[in-house]
């Protein structure tokens, strides 16, 4: 990549919402964001239909962008919903890649707080893996059963809301039970990289099911309170409210059972059922806490985290 002739540096702002899988590498050297299929295939091979009988809402993957970062004289805003002026690019079979040239090597990626509110699928890693290729290359029409995914390295991950009570024997989130009783699980999850070197961000849309199809899209920072910014949105939400608008006052539902599609992602090592060797008749879920009107984060499908492939 070219070197930062301008010397001017600018923040990389990306909130992450809904039923997303935090993939965290041991070592922190990058995190991969992946988000399940959340509609049923033609083929058959992915249905609203979960392993344990019951059935799935169907969810959707998009990109929030500003349009003001794509150069248009309008607002930048920010507003209680986002941006004045949103452009929305709908997320399938795809992978985004964000491409800068860092201005000092990549460093260990921060979790705040550490570990993240959010359930961890660690506690099944005895009997329990992720499908393999879900963090490779996928060749054409594979792994149906994944939507989108972006794979990032150094910055901040840090959660919209803090949750977890922190009593008993560790954080909620690390708890073979932890979807037994309710907790503040996070919103949402935004991801930040700060001195970012140059006037400008290309971030990269390719497609998994047709080589060599890309949309490749070049994003400019504008001028915030806080200095130079790029603000996005990459969220995979019901269908029933795709846009998130505040003021819709969106009904709070305890029980986030839109989480049992993240179990797609998964098999069991034995090659037997996979609540068969997470030992449930029914897929856990994370039960909400009630959280005030939109302040923060979202107000259900919350996702789940996992340290090691």
């Amino acid at each position: 990549m070219a070197s930062n002739q301008t010397g001017k540096e600018f923040t990389l702002s990306v909130e992450f919402a809904g039923i997303c899988l935090y993939v965290i590498h041991p070592q922190r050297a990058s995190v991969s964001v992946l988000m399940p299929t959340g509609v049923p295939t033609p083929d058959g091979r992915v249905s609203t239909k979960h392993e344990d009988g019951d059935t799935g809402a169907r969810h959707v993957p998009y990109l929030l962008m500003d349009l003001a970062n794509l150069g248009q004289s309008v607002p930048a805003g920010p507003v209680g919903d986002g941006p004045q002026f949103g452009v929305v690019r709908r997320l399938t079979r795809e992978e985004l890649l964000f491409e800068f040239e860092p201005k000092e090597p990549e460093s260990r990626i921060q979790l705040d707080p550490d570990p993240l509110p959010l359930p961890d699928l660690t506690v099944y890693k005895e009997r329990i893996r992720l499908k393999e290729g879900l963090l490779s290359d996928i060749p054409p029409n594979e792994r149906p059963e994944l939507n989108a995914r972006t794979i990032l390295k150094g910055g901040t991950f840090a959660a919209t809301t803090v949750g977890g009570s922190g009593q008993g024997a560790g954080p909620p989130s690390q708890k073979p039970d932890w979807d037994k009783d309710p907790a503040d699980w996070a919103g949402s999850i935004k991801w930040t990289r700060t001195t970012i070197p140059g006037d400008s961000l290309t971030i990269r849309i390719r497609s998994w099911d047709n080589p060599g199809q890309e949309t490749p899209l070049t994003l400019r920072p504008v001028k915030r309170a806080s200095g130079e910014v790029i603000e996005l949105k990459i969220a995979i939400l019901c269908e029933t409210n795709p846009l998130e608008w505040k003021e819709f006052g969106p009904r709070f539902e305890k029980d986030d059972v839109d989480f049992k599609w993240l179990f797609r992602l998964f098999e069991a090592k034995d090659g037997d059922s996979l609540l068969k060797a997470i030992g449930r008749a029914k897929f856990p879920y994370p039960k909400l806490k009630p959280r005030g009107p939109r302040t923060t984060g979202n107000t259900g499908c919350t996702g789940g985290q996992l340290t090691g492939p």
